[in-house]
């Protein structure tokens, strides 16, 4: 790769790292711990994962348990987890909650479905702004004399592979998301 595009690609990289984080989030009917571990819990007078207060387990293919660590927050936890509305209705036993998956209904799915949209466009558009970011810097330097005309597209034109194979990485991501949603 050139060096050129390193910076670029660690941006793009970070903004990958967030769409697949985003779209994991979004429930398929199944257990799975990733749709809530990054809830924002309000403790300790400060926000937290829901990670960081428990252990998040998935005993059955239709539950989710949650060890919390402290019992005196117990409260917070199960409070965060309805605030987060992802159609999951939370039971406590004491330092463990229980977090049934009721199955999709159609009218759900096609909600998750319209969230994964807007979520692969959110990606799309940080990957464009990204390329327009290094675009606008390249073509200073280019006006400024730092590089010549052809630096100038040959850069463009290794960003612009780049872009394209980063965004086709985005929407295979959010096909096989879409098929899981679809499929069960």
């Amino acid at each position: 790769m050139d060096p050129i595009l390193t910076k670029a690609t660690e941006k793009i990289d970070v903004a990958l790292h967030h769409f697949k984080v985003e779209i994991v989030g979004i429930r398929a009917g199944r257990a799975n711990p990733a749709l809530i571990e990054n809830i924002s819990i309000e403790v300790y007078g400060s926000r937290m994962k829901l990670m960081e207060v428990g252990n998040i387990s998935a005993p059955q293919p239709t539950l989710l348990t949650v060890q919390v660590w402290d019992a005196s927050i117990l409260q917070s936890v199960l409070k965060g987890i309805m605030e987060a509305n992802l159609g999951l209705n939370p039971s406590n036993d004491g330092t463990l909650v229980r977090l049934p998956i009721p199955p999709l209904t159609a009218e759900r799915r096609e909600e998750f479905i319209k969230i994964l949209h807007h979520k692969i466009e959110e990606a799309r558009v940080a990957i464009r702004q990204i390329r327009q970011d290094f675009r606008n810097e390249w073509k200073k330097q280019s006006e400024d004399g730092q590089i010549g005309e052809d630096e100038f597209q040959r850069r463009e034109k290794l960003l612009q592979d780049l872009i394209d194979r980063k965004i086709l990485e985005v929407e295979d991501l959010g096909k096989a998301k879409k098929e899981e949603l679809i499929e069960i």
